[in-house]
């Protein structure tokens, strides 16, 4: 979308009515094939992206009924010129000075002139506005004005509307920064509401077993000699560039703030527990250590080191502030501000508008919080450190996320975000008096745990680092355990009873959540439980676009688990270009799914494969990637949760063409590397890439896939297998092609049909060389082998429409046979084992699959053929829609779904 000046679209009018036309589509988002009178099954999304990298529109506006009664008001940013743009994650100032020299405020009313139950806003320097009161339903308007800093000349927005629905009227309001402030009135120690319930703190676990251990363990930590600022390994940077020697001298210290800090919140912790002074005496000994230390340093100069240092120096002042003469007080206030002033001057105006600055989100958010909380009376910025945050974690969390509990970015790196979810969600409960374990994300969240990552199951294998997590692990143990204290789900009580039985030795020693534990603890608790047979076996969460499909979700170390990714929010942040990627998981491991390691966010493996299409489960269309960016998005419009067939549909249509973000082809260009087709990308003029994906009883896998380009190109249909090998098939039908997966599970085979031509290539070379330079660790702490891995690559002659039937088998004995039955002008008639498959491979006549199972009495349509099921005609109520019919005793089982948009479509929530 154009970027506009405010002179400009004050004085311009056709520049005015052409951005507005623009918002209005993009707001709008859809246009829709229509096959009949009736409403249309099949969404097309029109727009460069969902999720904007940095905030390109306000929100709400053109008279969307927002799904609260209290919605946030967001807007692009100005530096008083043009939009803010976007800058690296991390960063320690501004790219632009002129970020900071912009004050905004904000102008809201139930009439268009702005006389009726007006409220304004005070000046403040960030562009989000959370009403922390509720509206009455109806439309109401609203403006924001920006003004630079020293001048009283404010330039006003256009007017938005937005319409509060009636069924929102009683929902919970969060209260406005004046009464979060006086709150954190008052004596030492203000964190975790200390000065209040400190006494009930530690009488509530005098008794606590875990409590008791935790002191035995802070005795021994008392031990440990002072820290020295020194890096916490050692790697030979002989032959490396310039940006690889900043890279590995930065992970050399890499923890170095966690492991001087965390002994410092551990024994003040104690010191609460026992009000024995030694403890505190030993935090102040240790905190006065690292006060001293260089902020400016190799040791804790960096985002991550320096927060951690922080969030220890504001544990102290806070828990050890009588301990403390008058020359330390300043000594520690002054130190707690240079380092928080340096985290925060790069937040104002910049980081509430980025779809997700994971850095901060992940950990130096909570790191200032804390800090914050520490000195809000004694440091007079405090009070603005302590706004900022609130406002915007009131506005924009859950950041990655909507209400589905899902997570962009895959397990591997939601994990790092689990403490700060904790914490901060503990943090400004106790301000606020809101719990904010009962947003809807929240209560969804044990779901997306559950699906996604299942008891002694495999992951999603997806995403950055998700490599180091295929089985469940520590923290993901840990977080889950958190969750039961404040959310009441018996299914997430099953989950982590069978998380501690499979995995005692996660649970013994501390932890990172033994704080919030502890802060929570009731003795004797008796959670209830129920198994998660009950649920059904297939699982949608639109929002981040994962479709989650189970044989058996209370043993998926026993069965077969598949799942079909496409994500509104594009290739950002840690996630990757896999939209409509699969992944199969039998028995507890990953059968197919992604490949590569993660040595860095963006060195030439990272770009050039593990992080593009071509190391995932999805089409290649000229050998080209997606795009990387928030512009090569996905969505998944539909999925069904059967007895005996589950269904899930992508549509990555959006997905292909040139890398248009700053920040990646800055990426590419730290490194001299190119995006071109020589190095897989470009644009192939894609314009439908829909994947249909059916899991069979019976331990059967189906693919269809809908191909449509503006010229004919080559269709490369992926296979890839981190964990096991690819055998060709030889078949005397090339448009039938086969292979096999070398496993210790069992037999698994795949079969791929076209109506034209294929050629197979099957290898075990990374497009880009995996070389572990960084010489990055496992969570055990071992240094990773990056091994090779094998890749199955399936392509068609240049078509420019084009179909893929592909059929794998996943079993404990031999697969099938699969018997074509017939083929008339592309419409193949397959059948293996119990099931009968239908699907019209020619992509010049209209889609259609329809799968069958006579034993277990099921059908699945989508398209024209016919719908005969049990003796009787079944017509679609919505052509083009998707059917599953399934005998329940002696009634029939209906279920008919179209195209559902993911939220930020329906409601924009960037």
């Amino acid at each position: 979308m154009e970027t506009l000046s405010y002179q400009d679209y004050k004085s311009d009018e056709k520049k005015r009515i052409m951005i507005k036309k623009k918002i209005i589509a993009l707001l709008l988002l859809i246009t829709f094939n229509a096959f009949s009178q009736q409403e249309p099954a099949t969404i097309k999304l029109n727009v460069e992206k969902l999720h904007s990298r940095v905030r390109e529109w306000p929100y709400p506006i053109n008279g969307i009924t927002v799904p609260t009664n209290t919605p946030a008001l967001l807007w692009p940013a100005t530096n008083g010129k043009t939009m803010v743009k976007p800058m690296e994650s991390g960063s320690a100032v501004p790219e632009d000075p002129n970020i900071g020299n912009v004050r905004y405020k904000v102008m809201l009313a139930s009439d268009i002139n702005f006389t009726k139950e007006l409220l304004t806003s005070s000046e403040q320097r960030w562009a989000v506005y959370p009403l922390h009161q509720s509206l009455k339903p109806g439309k109401w308007y609203w403006k924001y004005a920006y003004a630079l800093k020293g001048s009283n000349h404010w330039t006003w927005s256009t007017v938005y509307d937005f319409v509060i629905d009636a069924k929102y009227a009683n929902e919970k309001v969060s209260p406005p920064i004046t009464e979060v402030l006086k709150r954190n009135q008052g004596s030492h120690p203000l964190l975790w509401d200390m000065n209040r319930i400190g006494e009930d703190f530690y009488k509530n676990n005098l008794e606590n077993p875990e409590a008791k251990t935790f002191i035995a363990f802070a005795e021994k930590l008392m031990l440990a000699p002072l820290p020295t600022e020194k890096p916490q390994r050692v790697i030979d940077t002989t032959g490396k560039n310039a940006l690889e020697k900043k890279l590995i001298i930065e992970r050399m210290y890499h923890g170095f703030g966690d492991a001087v800090g965390t002994p410092v919140r551990n024994l003040c912790i104690a010191y609460q527990l026992t009000k024995d002074k030694r403890f505190i005496l030993d935090a102040k000994r240790r905190a006065l250590n690292i006060a001293n230390m260089n902020p400016d340093g190799l040791a804790t100069g960096d985002d991550f080191t320096s927060g951690a240092v922080l969030e220890a120096l504001g544990w102290f002042y806070d828990a050890g502030y009588d301990f403390l003469n008058p020359q330390e007080k300043e000594l520690f206030k002054n130190i707690i501000t240079l380092r928080a002033q340096r985290v925060y001057n790069h937040l104002p105006n910049r980081f509430e508008l980025h779809v997700s600055d994971n850095h901060v989100w992940q950990i130096t958010m909570r790191n200032l919080a804390i800090a914050t909380v520490a000195v809000i009376n004694d440091v007079p910025e405090a009070k603005e450190w302590l706004t900022y945050m609130y406002e915007v974690w009131s506005a924009r969390f859950p950041v990655l996320g909507t209400t589905d509990g899902g997570w962009h970015e895959g397990n591997g790196y939601f994990r790092v975000n689990f403490k700060s979810i904790i914490y901060l969600s503990q943090m400004f409960g106790d301000f606020s008096g809101v719990d904010y374990f009962k947003l809807p994300w929240m209560q969804n969240l044990p779901y997306y745990m559950l699906y996604t990552h299942p008891n002694d199951g495999a992951s999603t294998a997806i995403g950055d680092i998700w490599e180091n997590i295929p089985y469940i692990v520590k923290g993901e143990a840990w977080f889950a355990d958190a969750l039961t204290y404040k959310i009441d789900n018996p299914y997430l009580n099953w989950y982590v009873d069978r998380i501690k039985k499979d995995h005692p030795d996660y649970f013994r020693g501390t932890d990172d959540y033994l704080l919030f534990r502890l802060l929570n603890f009731k003795p004797n608790r008796n959670l209830p439980v129920s198994s998660p047979t009950d649920l059904p076996k297939t699982r949608k969460f639109g929002d981040v676009g994962v479709i989650a499909m189970h044989e058996d979700l209370a043993k998926a170390d026993k069965t077969l688990s598949s799942y079909l990714f496409s994500s509104p929010f594009g290739a950002s942040g840690h996630g990757h270009a896999s939209q409509n990627a699969f992944t199969v998981n039998f028995k507890g491991k990953v059968i197919f799914g992604g490949t590569g390691y993660y040595s860095n966010f963006s060195d030439k493996h990272n770009l050039l494969y593990y992080r593009t299409s071509k190391a995932y489960n999805t089409i290649l269309v000229d050998s080209l990637s997606q795009k990387i960016g928030e512009e090569g998005y996905g969505w998944t419009p539909r999925a069904i949760s059967g007895q005996h067939i589950q269904y899930a549909l992508g549509d990555a249509s959006n997905a292909y063409g040139e890398i248009k973000s700053e920040f990646w082809l800055n990426r590419f260009n730290q490194i001299n590397v190119v995006p071109n087709k020589e190095n897989g990308y470009g644009d192939p003029g894609v314009t439908l890439y829909r994947r249909h994906m059916l899991q069979l009883d019976g331990g059967y896998i189906v693919l269809y896939d809908e191909l449509e380009a503006k010229k004919p190109v080559k269709w490369t249909t992926q296979f890839h297998c981190p964990y096991y090998t690819i055998e060709a098939q030889n078949t005397e039908n090339t448009n039938q092609q086969n292979f096999t997966v070398k496993t210790d599970l069992g037999s698994v085979t795949a079969s791929v049909f076209a109506n034209s031509p294929l050629n197979m290539k099957v290898h075990n070379k990374f497009f880009e060389a995996a070389v572990n330079w960084n010489k990055v660790t496992n969570d055990t702490g071992e240094i990773k082998d990056f091994k090779d891995q094998w890749h199955a690559g399936i392509t068609s002659e240049s078509k420019p429409k084009f179909r893929y039937l592909t059929i794998i088998q996943v079993k404990d004995g031999k697969t099938e046979v699969i018997k074509t039955v017939s083929n008339i002008d592309g419409l193949y008639n397959l059948q293996v084992g119990d099931w009968e498959i239908q699907a019209q491979l020619n992509g010049e006549k209209p889609a259609a699959l329809q799968v069958a199972g006579k034993a277990v009495k099921s059908l699945f349509n989508y398209g024209g053929i016919s719908i005969k099921f049990q003796g009787k005609t079944y017509i679609p109520k919505v052509m083009g829609s998707s059917i599953l019919l399934e005998m329940e005793g002696s009634k029939v089982n209906k279920q008919e779904v179209v195209d559902e948009l993911p939220d930020v479509a329906k409601y924009d929530k960037n």
